[in-house]
């Protein structure tokens, strides 16, 4: 009995040593989706095993066990919809198809349009087209003229038509025409946006890059650099770029590294966050607010009658004032991604539609008055990419079309049209 003493205390001083990593686990695991979408690496280990299966014209309209008429009388619509298709976008579809020879994008594009069951009759029948000729307000003509209302809104860009972007790079490029594509160096019209953005962001510094996506790669990257923590909270549902910390699970070659993915809105995430000592910042989707956890929509389906999208403005705030005041108390860095609904609820964004102040915030699209963009606004202390006492000690972030005078120009001429009556206007009553 004395001699198996030691062996048994030793066993329970390892299991008492090891139950508050148990228990972080089972908190953060909580905090977690409970779908695929919430456990990332299940994500991949299910999607690796998912084998390749598609429809052929017999099963393609009763896949769902439709009775034979039914499924007939889907064929006799799917087929007039064809030849529609073939009649108004011809010249359109051949310039895809040729280019989809040598362009990825469009592989993909056209592969993944629908679920891939269904992909190869689509793509055999609706051949549609992915090149255009011209746009005028909110409306896009293609090759063929057909003109068509664009309810993608160009992936976010396109807020106030596209009559107004053109406005805003013709003025643009006349104003830094005389410099040109000069890099490196500034055009005066930089100091002058990021005074305005200082403004509209109530924050202290400014930094500008080419995409929202690579925005939102520094502001993540600058969080670590201060506070010495590796990990990122982003929430279900969520968009914040193609990068592999903020996109985890299908679609990543990679698993997630440093990159939790919990509940918004949940009580248990915000638990989370106030007992780990790993988490460097949490990223906010204000567009979330519309369906908390499920993927964050785009303007196309926003305006479908098929759209799942509730919005508590109230709700949503009370959890944003919750976030805030628990990333404050834990010095975790609270950053709003405004890349797509930026300017789309008030002249300040999310901040000041819900009245809550970010320590980062990062814009593009519509920002660029319609050329590619992404910026950053942060706090002082925040935004350093280096220590005075460590010279070697740095944050590196630069690249060559930063600033570019162009984007800078339509930009300028943006955020003087956002503080006009007119557009000033157009927010009133917008809560």
């Amino acid at each position: 009995m004395n001699e198996t003493l030691p062996f048994y205390v030793a066993g329970l001083g390892a299991l008492v040593a090891v139950l508050p990593r148990i228990k972080r686990r089972l908190e953060l695991s909580r905090a977690k989706h409970p779908s695929l979408a919430g456990h990332s690496r299940m994500a991949k280990r299910v999607a690796r095993l998912i084998p390749f299966y598609e429809y052929d014209e017999a099963r393609f309209y009763s896949a769902d066990q439709a009775p034979a008429e039914i499924a007939e009388r889907r064929k006799a619509g799917f087929m007039a919809l064809s030849a529609l298709y073939q009649q108004r976008f011809a010249r359109s579809a051949a310039l895809t198809s040729e280019a989809a020879e040598s362009i990825s994008d469009l592989q993909f594009t056209g592969s993944y349009r629908v679920p891939f069951q269904f992909s190869r009759h689509v793509r055999q029948h609706l051949k549609g087209g992915s090149f255009l000729q011209a746009s005028n307000g909110v409306k896009v003509t293609d090759l063929d003229g057909n003109e068509l209302y664009d309810l993608t809104g160009s992936y976010g860009v396109n807020v106030f038509g596209y009559d107004f972007y053109k406005a805003c790079m013709a003025e643009g490029a006349a104003r830094v025409q005389a410099l040109g594509p000069v890099l490196g160096a500034y055009h005066p019209v930089v100091a002058d946006n990021a005074k305005r953005l200082r403004t509209i962001s109530g924050l202290d510094e400014v930094s500008f890059h080419m995409s929202g996506t690579e925005a939102v790669m520094q502001a993540v990257r600058l969080a670590r650099y201060h506070t010495g923590k590796r990990n990122l909270v982003r929430f279900n549902g969520a968009y914040h770029g193609w990068w592999e910390d903020v996109q985890p699970g299908i679609g990543n070659p990679l698993p997630p590294r440093e990159t939790y993915t919990l509940k918004e809105m949940d009580r248990d995430s915000l638990h989370v966050l106030a007992t780990r000592k790993d988490i460097a910042c949490v990223l906010v989707n204000p567009l979330q607010a519309l369906h908390p956890n499920v993927g964050a929509p785009g303007d196309s389906s926003l305006v479908d009658s098929t759209r799942r999208a509730a919005f508590e403005r109230a709700a949503y705030t009370e959890w944003l004032h919750q976030l805030r005041e628990v990333c404050t108390r834990c010095g975790i860095v609270l950053i709003f991604d405004e890349v797509f609904v930026g300017f789309r609820l008030a002249a300040g964004g999310a901040q000041e539609y819900f009245g809550v102040q970010a320590d980062m915030v990062t814009y593009g699209k519509t920002l660029g008055g319609g050329l590619p963009v992404g910026v950053v606004c942060g706090r002082r202390d925040l935004m350093k990419r280096f220590r005075d006492q460590r010279p070697a000690d740095i944050c590196f972030a630069r690249g060559t079309f930063n600033a570019h005078p162009y984007v800078m120009g339509a930009m300028q001429v943006f955020l003087e049209k956002l503080e006009t009556p007119a557009v000033r206007d157009i927010y009133v009553g917008s809560g």
